[in-house]
């Protein structure tokens, strides 16, 4: 009975300190590509990690996709720009994207432990010297742009540079109180001017409040009708992805922000 006991209580411990604060990943192979992974802990969920070949120190994207798109998240628009041979040739990188489902999404507490997880998984690559630990971005679209928003916040030190695309605010009052603690981040804010789904002023908003809290380095950059549907967007004008995924001086800028700047 006591040897039982003492095999549970060490079976607990490795647990406890394989999963860290008790999340458990499948096991990130070293391999050029993309791999689906499962997290369990206080929330389940797949991620996308792309691996580049040269997997030594390099930056890291992490991807917020769209609610409703967790079922196509190597297909979203910035997960397969960023992991396309044509982006790796010239920005190698990872790329990391939770599968969210929309549960997840619309509860602020399943958020809050999403963005536990994804850190702890980027921290885990990092402790492998396969990311810099420096240059750790952060890009969402929509509800993924809340997403983003709400990670900065969470983790304001751990970010270097952040691009939010119409960004779905409204759906959390307290991503715009808190933006404050994210002002010396830098961020590019897209958002099209007239997105029938999530309005502009949302954006414009956020800039505002940011740039009286002391902010420094955040924009906005708009797009009209032509620019949305020229670049592939459908007529709601939401996909603002699309427009940043073509636009190579959103990536550009991205890439060459350092948290120790």
């Amino acid at each position: 009975m006591e040897k039982r006991l003492i095999l549970r209580l060490l079976v607990a411990s490795m647990v406890l300190m394989l999963t860290g604060c008790g999340a458990a990943y499948g096991k990130i192979t070293k391999h050029s590509g993309s791999q689906t992974l499962k997290t369990e802990g206080d929330i389940s969920f797949d991620f996308h990690l792309f691996t580049p070949e040269n997997g030594q120190n390099l930056p890291i994207v992490i991807v917020f996709h769209g609610f409703g798109e967790g079922e196509n998240v190597d297909d979203t628009k910035i997960y397969s720009t960023l992991t396309g041979a044509d982006s790796q040739s010239v920005r190698p990188c990872y790329v990391l994207e939770p599968s969210v489902e929309n549960n997840v999404y619309l509860a602020q507490s399943n958020r809050e432990s999403l963005y536990k997880a994804v850190k702890e998984i980027t921290e885990g690559l990092i402790t492998d010297k396969q990311v810099d630990p420096d240059r750790v971005y952060v890009i969402g679209n929509s509800f993924g742009g809340l997403a983003t928003v709400e990670f900065l916040e969470s983790y304001p030190e751990f970010v270097a540079a952040a691009i939010p695309m119409c960004p779905a605010l409204t759906y959390s009052k307290d991503s715009t109180t808190k933006l404050s603690l994210i002002r010396d981040i830098p961020i590019w804010f897209a958002h099209a001017t007239n997105d029938n789904v999530i309005p502009v002023d949302v954006s414009r908003s956020a800039v505002f409040t940011l740039k009286n809290a002391g902010a420094k380095d955040v924009t906005l950059t708009e797009f009209t009708d032509q620019e949305m549907l020229s670049a592939g967007a459908l007529v709601g004008y939401h996909q603002s992805d699309f427009v940043v995924m073509t636009d190579d001086s959103f990536a550009d800028w991205l890439f060459s922000k350092r948290r120790s700047d």
